[in-house]
């Protein structure tokens, strides 16, 4: 498919979902008035109709929350281990055998609960039951939902959250359960329909939780398996399963600072664009940038890399501690603007304590420590100690 094509099928996903909620919400205020006395319908409609429409947005949160609980719930149930519960921007972790809030967000998505395998076999390890988990949630309590609300009599708030509930939960189920990309994301659909097709997808879908959870637990990339990431290259790697594991070999030398082999991997993924999600294709080149920045320098390159779509990407993602190390670098050494790149290890100072992926902030701070090594005679900079 093109770029052109799978740009103009997203636009028409988001124009479709916006507007089926958007109906769905003015319906639910509309078919609630049937709670009214007709003396007051004159009075009071419009204004039923829009604090019925705010009710139903309240109930997309309460859906997302009850999805991620879901998988949650059958996570558990099918032998997963607990890592994070996000939404929105905030994240329970377990950190210490203690509950905390940090702080992050993925673009495209509005909650996730991620979970990491108990078993070393990926083989034995139960897959769909845990993917399915949210769009059962959402089903089961729309069910409830539609239950009390066509049977019991309820005053008109409360009928009103429950038909917003009902309606978000079926756009929920739709849009969780068909397989397809969301904003560059899998969803639960397509996760599970790749993870049928063959036995690399199951492998790619149980390493990639695997790492997650152990990073989110404090150990380093470097310190895993490099077997782990070794993926056949004549597999497909503009599948994003694939592509998620050459990803994280990147990573893997990325954290050993050997730039140049990590280098090598976003090359080899970069030339599969512009059939790889664009998620990865913007991460892939936020670190080919930082690569170009603490080594040829080549403003050309740097030109080519740094464009109008990528710096709005990065701010779209400022929430990622490797955001900050990157434009602390950029300005740094590029822009040669000290006082800017002091406020962006300022911000990486405030992110590594809110930061959820312990593992992850581990690894950044000693770039950042490579970095002022390397390119400052003198460092008066705030410290980045753990």
């Amino acid at each position: 498919m093109s770029k052109n094509k799978k740009n103009i099928k997203e636009i028409l996903y988001f124009i479709i979902t916006f507007l089926l909620m958007l109906g769905c919400g003015f319906i639910a205020g509309f078919l609630g008035t049937k709670h009214l006395d007709q003396s007051a319908l004159t009075e009071i409609s419009f204004l039923g109709s829009l604090f019925s429409f705010i009710l139903f947005l309240s109930s997309i949160l309460v859906q997302t929350i009850l999805h991620e609980a879901g998988h949650l719930v059958f996570g558990l149930m099918s032998g997963y281990e607990f890592v994070s519960f996000r939404v929105g921007k905030f994240t329970l972790i377990k950190e210490n055998n203690k509950f905390c809030i940090k702080k992050f967000t993925v673009k495209g998505t509005g909650g996730q609960c991620l979970m990491m395998p108990k078993i070393d076999d990926y083989q034995k390890c139960s897959y769909v039951l845990y993917n399915l988990g949210g769009v059962l949630m959402n089903a089961l309590v729309s069910i409830l939902c539609f239950i009390i609300y066509s049977s019991i009599s309820t005053n008109i708030y409360l009928s009103q959250f429950l038909y917003g509930m009902v309606i978000f939960g079926v756009i929920a189920i739709l849009t969780n359960g068909i397989p397809m990309k969301i904003g560059g994301i899998s969803n639960d659909g397509y996760n599970i329909l790749s993870i049928l097709k063959n036995s690399t997808m199951k492998y790619c879908f149980y390493i990639q939780l695997k790492v997650h959870g152990l990073l989110s637990k404090g150990m380093r990339i470097k310190d895993m398996p490099l077997e782990w990431f070794e993926i056949d290259k004549k597999s497909d790697f503009s599948n994003p399963l694939i592509c998620s594991i050459k990803c994280i070999e990147a990573s893997y030398y990325h954290d050993r600072l050997e730039f140049d082999k990590a280098k090598s991997c976003y090359e080899f993924l970069i030339n599969y664009s512009p059939n790889i999600l664009k998620l990865f294709e913007n991460e892939i080149k936020c670190e080919l940038l930082f690569y170009e920045i603490i080594g040829g320098q080549n403003q050309d390159n740097i030109n080519e890399l740094y464009t109008k779509k990528l710096k709005s990407y990065i701010k779209a993602t400022n929430c990622y501690i490797s955001r900050a190390r990157l434009m602390y670098a950029y300005n740094l050494i590029i822009e040669k603007n000290r006082k800017k790149a002091d406020d962006y290890l300022t911000k990486f100072e405030k992110l590594k304590n809110t930061y959820p992926v312990k593992g992850e902030v581990y690894g950044e701070v000693e770039i950042i420590k490579f970095i002022k090594n390397k390119f400052l005679v003198s460092d008066s900079t705030t410290d980045t100690s753990l």
